[in-house]
């Protein structure tokens, strides 16, 4: 994908003061809500809201995204209003597999510019087909697994371990197929508890999760350096790959910086890491 979105802030679409506080959140992406944060009996009106709600919420440079609802008759009207709006992408809620991915991508390629799709998984016949769905489309841009949705048809906890191994699970899927791994391996639905945020996310990240969505502004800047390389690590990532050029100067493929073996496997990692830090 074209950038990493560390954080993701989830407005309902048809709350207006909720979309222009988003434009100065700080997150890498807004996601304009169409679904669950909307009552059934405003959904046309969250719909027709997105014309000004996209760009008011671009405001601040993030990317903006709409979660559209299911059914697909419901989408498709979804999708096209995203569309007219100027959004950059969609998040494709209760996927059931490969073939709804590609129709949902069918729509959006009639946008007059490319657009990315998250897919959301978050029932539990979805699980299996995770690794299908993040190769379906090239418009695929990351996978998030919806914890409260599949939580509640599972009788877990949104934070059980059950969970968290379906979001391992789905760290492998998204690597293997080339997209974003999405979310954390617990909830940041208590904001209020801005230490055990940060520990949730330095762990998240050590499993290979690169950002996740939240509902409170407060967590944006807890996600956006909590899924950032440290100051620390990027300074070793230079020198490990200083190291490198020297190596491969005298014919040598592993060496040691601060006293630790340093070989390919090392220097991917270092890679991404200065990637990730813009350079």
């Amino acid at each position: 994908m074209n950038r990493i979105w560390r954080s993701m802030l989830y407005v309902p679409a048809n709350v207006p003061r909720f979309v222009a506080k988003s434009a100065t959140a700080g997150a890498d992406a807004v996601l304009l809500d169409l679904e669950d944060s909307v009552p059934p009996d405003r959904k046309a009106e969250a719909r027709a809201a997105l014309a000004e709600a996209v760009p008011t919420a671009r405001g601040g440079g993030a990317d903006v995204l709409v979660r559209v609802n299911r059914p697909l008759s419901i989408a498709v009207g979804d999708i096209e209003a995203a569309i007219a709006a100027g959004a950059d992408g969609i998040l494709l809620t209760k996927a059931l597999g490969p073939d709804h991915v590609q129709l949902a991508a069918e729509v959006l390629a009639a946008a007059p510019r490319p657009m990315r799709m998250i897919v959301m998984i978050e029932t539990a016949a979805a699980l299996p087909r995770m690794a299908e769905m993040a190769r379906a489309s090239p418009l695929v841009a990351g996978l998030l697994i919806g914890a409260e949705d599949l939580a509640a048809e599972i009788g877990a906890a949104p934070d059980d371990e059950i969970i968290a191994l379906a979001k391992r699970q789905m760290v492998l899927a998204a690597v293997a197929a080339g997209v974003a791994p999405l979310g954390t391996l617990g909830t940041v639905a208590d904001y209020r508890d801005a230490e055990k945020l940060r520990a949730l996310v330095a762990r998240s990240r050590r499993a290979g999760l690169v950002g996740a969505s939240c509902i409170h502004p407060s967590v944006v800047p807890i996600l956006n350096e909590g899924f950032s390389p440290s100051a620390a690590e990027v300074d070793l990532a230079r020198r490990q790959l200083a190291a490198a050029a020297e190596a491969a100067r005298e014919g040598r493929g592993s060496f040691v910086v601060d006293g630790m073996m340093v070989d390919e496997p090392i220097l991917i990692r270092a890679r991404r890491t200065l990637a990730q830090a813009g350079g």
